[in-house]
């Protein structure tokens, strides 16, 4: 118990800015003496359940035990209302999270995925549009017809800070060989089917090579912002088996992977996250880098995504319904 409460009190301390003092923080949270703050700190004295339970609401931290002999991995979960799922408070939770994320001094995402990550639609208000819609109704299973007035002002502003908090943290994306296809293919069927109009289908396919532009200017650099401590690295690998995104700070870790297409379980079981870990130092060894000098394998791969638009491109216009 002494042990994993000395490990609650780091991650706290970790959550804080730099400027704040841990042990004050402590005492005015529980309403305890500060120097009875240091006993706890120091594992001198132990806290009781409510204490636990008010720390952890009172700095979003969760306090993590597990016994030996039950090796389980506790995830939580956004429920989202499968008959009409709501994207704004999806966003908001998304949001919400990512921020915690960005106050920390140490963090480094990794990614695995099949499809190009949301956080490089957000940038662009028609694409992210499109990409809820398809989410969302793969989940409703209905006739709706794509209508850009459902997603309102509020959704387009969150989607452009997540965008911009993702691209201050410094990260590493492993992709697969088709990650582009998949949205590729989300465009040709949602045309086809009557969802979307061919001027809209050209402007998002648009938007794609967009993203795809911004992620060679990324490779190019090995960064996402002009802040020289900030670090990117792009990896290509024939094949990856789930979408993860694993989030280090140095001392913990916290996983989310992908379900039900769009939504996520998270977990900060440290067990569970150092596997994860050592997969993705796997993957990365067995992957080709198209950060820096990996231009002759990057400009490859961008020459077939951006081929695949070009024909999407040409097929809709020579389309007749």
């Amino acid at each position: 118990m002494i042990n994993e409460q000395i490990i609650f009190f780091e991650s706290i301390k970790s959550s804080l800015p730099s400027y704040q003092n841990l042990a004050l923080s402590i005492a005015d949270a529980l309403a305890i003496s500060t120097n009875e703050a240091y006993k706890k700190i120091r594992g001198t004295s132990i806290l009781n359940l409510q204490q636990i339970v008010k720390l952890s609401d009172h700095f979003g931290v969760p306090f993590l035990y597990q016994p030996n002999q039950l090796p389980t991995v506790t995830f939580n979960y956004l429920s989202v209302d499968q008959e009409i799922p709501n994207m704004l408070i999806y966003l908001k939770d998304l949001l919400d999270n990512l921020k915690q994320i960005h106050r920390r001094n140490n963090k480094h995402i990794t990614i695995t995925t099949d499809d190009i990550p949301l956080f490089h639609f957000f940038k662009y208000p028609e694409l992210t549009c499109f990409k809820l819609f398809f989410w969302s109704d793969s989940v409703m299973n209905t006739e709706v017809k794509f209508d850009p007035n459902l997603f309102d002002q509020e959704i387009i502003s969150i989607s452009k800070e997540l965008n911009q908090l993702y691209l201050e943290i410094p990260c590493t994306e492993i992709w697969a060989k088709d990650t582009v296809h998949g949205t590729i293919e989300q465009i040709r069927y949602a045309y086809e089917a009557g969802y979307i109009s061919k001027e809209f289908a050209t402007q998002i396919i648009e938007q794609v090579r967009y993203c795809l532009t911004d992620m060679n200017m990324y490779a190019i650099s090995s960064k996402k912002t002009i802040d020289p401590n900030h670090t990117f690295n792009w990896f290509n690998c024939d094949v990856l088996g789930s979408i993860s995104y694993l989030v280090d700070f140095k001392d913990s870790m916290s996983c989310y992977n992908r379900f039900n297409t769009f939504n996520y379980l998270k977990t900060e079981d440290q067990s569970y996250c150092q596997q994860t870990k050592q997969w993705m130092q796997s993957l990365i060894g067995k992957s080709v880098s198209f950060s820096g000098q990996g231009e002759k394998h990057r400009n490859k791969f961008l020459y077939n995504a951006f081929a695949e638009c070009d024909k999407l491109l040409a097929e809709i216009n020579n389309y007749t319904m």
